[in-house]
């Protein structure tokens, strides 16, 4: 089973977040000084009221058994927009990161139809720097017809958690008293005009990595009651943002692997899918990630088959979590075709965010590349 990202930063985090900070500083000329606590996690609390953009979000490989069910095909119904095939082709909503202020000002969004501004909130240190977007970042991506895009994550500390469903092992953010308040003042800060451009939320993501024992539904009784009572928080946060966020569309964040292996007995890998049907079933979209150091596309591919079954699917954030220039290449010169696409989006895929314009500032020939794919299939 996959082991939790927690140990595994130390060797990546350092040259990850200079990489990070150094595109960031320079983006927007702010003092930004992420603290990821993983590599699989972008994101750690602010300092100092500091904005604080996630770093790669790395998620190595678990260690998994050899795939033994096959995957369902799914068929999707929803008011979402739905990605169709036109004259021109599949057609997506794309978005950018890492924060949206930053996004705003990368040569991809500057140049091709990028519509979806994506944002991270990683704790109650974020607060305070969101806070100050409510009267001007926000209001005025709206007005030029961007949606926003905010993926909620915790990467604080796991530990035994009591429950209304019993003893539970975890990160203890998402259960915390006070976490149902903070979402009530995020919703605010990011509310948009119930006509106007969409506020997607893609809440915990990874969130499979949240209890002590990471990927399966019954590992372990603690392991059950986290999971049980994180569907209880996302129902309730999902209430607040329809509440007070009257443009909002709220999704369950999956990480990209869960598609890879089958455990019917532990309900990991696959079968952890129908444990969650019922919120699966109550949400705006679905949503998950992407951040494989070898290739995504069939990581995609499984997932948007996976989660297709239950409404439009969102791939709410990607980028090799090495940040590999070469699999990066790779993954769009495959994704970013008609032939791929038309398969995706037939199965659900309305929109793709990538973590931020790293990679792409890299490459001018890639940068090129993207761009044109972009104003190809690119929802205006």
């Amino acid at each position: 089973m996959r082991s939790r990202r927690a140990r595994t930063i130390v060797t990546l985090a350092p040259i990850l977040i200079a990489v990070v900070v150094a595109a960031s500083v320079a983006a927007s000329g702010r003092d930004r000084g992420p603290q990821p606590p993983h590599p699989t996690t972008s994101l750690a609390a602010g300092l100092g009221g500091a904005h604080v953009p996630p770093a790669a979000i790395a998620t190595p490989n678990p260690t998994r058994p050899a795939p033994t069910t096959t995957i369902r095909r799914a068929t999707t119904t929803s008011s979402l927009p739905a990605a169709t095939d036109g004259p021109s082709g599949p057609r997506l909503l794309f978005g950018m990161g890492p924060e949206a202020d930053v996004a705003r000002g990368t040569p991809l969004v500057r140049q091709a139809p990028v519509r979806m501004l994506t944002s991270w909130y990683n704790g109650p240190g974020d607060l305070d720097w969101m806070a100050a977007w409510r009267g001007g970042t926000v209001p005025r991506a709206y007005a030029a017809g961007y949606s926003l895009h905010l993926i909620v994550y915790t990467g604080d500390a796991e530990g035994p958690i009591a429950t209304p469903h019993g003893q539970a092992c975890g990160r203890r953010y998402p259960l915390a008293g006070r976490f149902l308040d903070d979402m009530r003042r995020l919703a605010r800060i990011f509310a948009g005009p119930s006509g106007g451009p969409r506020l997607y939320v893609s809440l915990f993501t990874e969130f499979q990595t949240y209890p002590c024992s990471d990927n399966a539904w019954s590992a372990d009784p603690a392991a059950t009651a986290y999971y049980r009572t994180l569907k209880d928080r996302y129902l309730a946060t999902q209430a607040i943002f329809h509440q007070l966020a009257a443009n909002s569309r709220v999704s369950l964040s999956w990480g990209g692997w869960q598609a890879r292996w089958d455990d019917r007995a532990t309900g990991a890998g696959r079968s952890l899918f129908r444990h969650f049907a019922d919120v699966l079933r109550a949400s705006d979209f679905q949503s998950f990630q992407a951040m494989a150091t070898d290739t995504n596309t069939g990581d995609i591919r499984a997932m948007v088959r996976a989660l297709g079954a239950y409404g439009p699917v969102m791939l709410a954030h990607y980028k090799p979590d090495n940040g590999s220039g070469a699999v990066f290449a790779a993954d769009l010169r495959a994704i970013l075709t008609d032939r791929y696409l038309a398969e995706v989006t037939r199965h659900g895929l309305f929109a793709l965010s990538f973590m931020d314009g790293t990679n792409l500032a890299a490459s001018s020939e890639l940068h090129g590349f993207v761009r044109e794919a972009v104003r190809r299939y690119g929802r205006a």
